[in-house]
């Protein structure tokens, strides 16, 4: 099987390719991919930068050069949940771009359109609509198994626990409480980050499946006193256990 690897930034990424024999540099373009083999499969990962934008270029980009069979995605996030602890692990179900605003058309928050047309009849404006982007039900099932049969690295004094359900993205930074408290109440999404939306609405129109695990950075209510490079250390061992077993037993 052919692996695509995608995170935000090259720290998130350093666990996987460590996992990684006959690792090599490939450049295409403005963007770096690495290749190797992880448990006899054939695994491609690149750092895509913060945002929706940059996201779903590099994720086309890995698609189109080196058409791999599913596509993961590691990173943080901010807790929105206010059952979630600073280290904990998410694995998303599915993914909403909180900032795309259509409401003003009675779509719901979040909704985003597509093959949009004119219709010759009626002259009015025709589309498909779609508020939730899935993560691929099998491996989610599997990697939420593996997670929570993984013993996992404290952050502190904290053992991270793991969760699985609704993710939001968008191209901002949620640093107050009423923000996070308004995407909480509207989505009722456990966690909130810039990029996964983005790749999960990039895998749905390539059908490709798409699996994605987060760790939060921190609480709803921003009350941890953690730092975030004490965080990403911890993170990023979790990240490399988790994914090490969850490859070693995808179907080859």
């Amino acid at each position: 099987m052919k692996i695509g690897i995608i995170g935000a930034m090259d720290e998130e990424l350093v666990p996987i390719r460590a996992l990684a024999q006959h690792l090599e540099e490939i450049k295409k373009g403005n963007r770096t991919f690495w290749h190797g083999d992880i448990h006899g499969h054939q695994v491609y990962l690149t750092r895509c930068d913060p945002g929706k934008a940059n996201a779903i270029i590099a994720t086309q980009q890995l698609l189109d050069f080196f058409t791999p069979d599913c596509l993961l995605n590691m990173g943080s996030s901010g807790a929105l949940s206010p059952d979630l602890e600073v280290g904990d692990l998410v694995v998303a179900t599915e993914a909403i771009q909180h900032d795309f605003d259509l409401t003003g058309w009675d779509l719901k928050p979040g909704e985003i359109i597509f093959d949009v047309l004119t219709s010759t009849e009626t002259g009015q404006l025709t589309y498909k609509s779609m508020q939730a982007f899935p993560t691929d039900a099998k491996l989610t099932k599997l990697a939420f198994e593996i997670a929570s049969a993984t013993p996992l690295d404290n952050l502190g004094s904290h053992t991270p626990k793991v969760h699985m359900g609704r993710i939001v993205s968008g191209d901002q930074f949620i640093s107050s409480v009423e923000k996070a408290g308004a995407l909480w109440n509207t989505h009722q999404a456990l966690c909130v980050d810039m990029e996964a939306a983005a790749i999960a609405h990039a895998c749905y129109m390539n059908n490709i499946p798409f699996l994605c695990i987060r760790a939060m950075s921190d609480k709803a209510d921003h009350s941890a006193n953690v730092s975030f490079t004490d965080f990403l250390v911890a993170a990023t061992q979790n990240y490399g256990k988790v994914f090490d077993t969850f490859i070693q037993q995808l179907e080859k």
